[in-house]
């Protein structure tokens, strides 16, 4: 008798612990199985929250402090010798972002400071913006304290500077280019958030201005009027083209992309921008 109930004492330890190592088991596999949703969530929201940023932009090096959202994403090619940097050069390149924080202004400065290898402290600094180095690049990060918008900059070291736009091996020819009136001095790629998201590519040219040559004390020729005809006469068949006097802005659409060209005699420029829909 007392043989039996050692046994049937055994019985029911062993079946206890058998109870105990299904039940722990299924919390382990539960507790994973919630721990890898997590992270397929989080990695999910990080995508979603990245959408609109350029692949190439130094993400690891550069990071987006507490990204709610990108709004755009721009990468610049210039060499505009009457532009200058922020850093001083006449020829450069650098991406820029502008995104939604869930970071106060202070918080948000003191974050990129603190990762700078080297802060560049001015005699009389931007109180709304700071400036380092991290690695190769040297970065700007803004917060004007007004909403939640962050502005990143982030420029190229001067030996990697290039006329080439990595980005430009889709450009839609829709603008013809080589007048020698004029000579570009900036190109521009960039990802928007906006309008179901849109791609957008800008140049901007400088009209040379050719002077009074006769010296009558009139310009020999006015570039823009010759220049605006040029391309008035050029595009004015195309789909929904229209001229604003006011603006001095023509625009039409084409293969799928608005264009709009932009002839500015106060800056001595015209401005190109195409935007077109990401899914297309």
């Amino acid at each position: 008798m007392q043989s039996k109930s050692k046994y049937l004492i055994y019985t029911g330890v062993i079946l206890l612990l058998l109870i105990l190592i299904f039940v722990t088991t299924k919390i382990l596999e539960k507790g994973s199985l919630d721990l890898e949703k997590e992270n397929l969530d989080s990695a999910s929201e990080e995508i979603s929250k990245s959408d609109f940023l350029l692949e190439g932009f130094p993400i690891q090096e550069v990071p987006l402090y507490k990204v709610n959202e990108v709004s755009s994403s721009k990468y610049f090619i210039n060499d505009d010798p009457n532009n200058i940097s922020i850093f001083g050069d006449k020829e450069f390149v650098y991406y820029n972002v502008v995104f939604y924080t869930d970071s106060p202004q202070s918080e948000f400065l003191d974050y990129y400071k603190d990762i700078f290898d080297e802060e560049i402290v001015e005699e009389y600094p931007i109180p709304d913006m700071v400036k380092g180095y991290i690695g190769k690049y040297r970065v700007t990060a803004a917060h004007y304290g007004s909403d939640d918008t962050a502005y990143i900059q982030v420029y190229l070291p001067n030996d990697e500077f290039t006329k080439e736009n990595m980005y430009f091996d889709t450009y839609p020819n829709l603008f013809e280019e080589g007048d020698s009136m004029y000579i570009e001095h900036e190109n521009s790629y960039g990802l928007l958030n906006q309008a179901g998201g849109q791609t957008e590519y800008t140049k901007y040219f400088t009209v040379i201005d050719s002077g009074d040559m006769d010296k009558d004390g009139v310009d020999d020729v006015d570039e823009f009027g010759v220049l605006k005809t040029k391309y008035e006469d050029m595009y004015k068949g195309k789909t929904n083209y229209g001229y604003d006097e006011k603006n001095h802005l023509m625009s039409w659409e084409e293969d799928g992309y608005e264009v709009r060209v932009s002839f500015t005699r106060d800056h001595g420029r015209i401005y190109l921008n195409i935007r077109g829909s990401i899914s297309d």
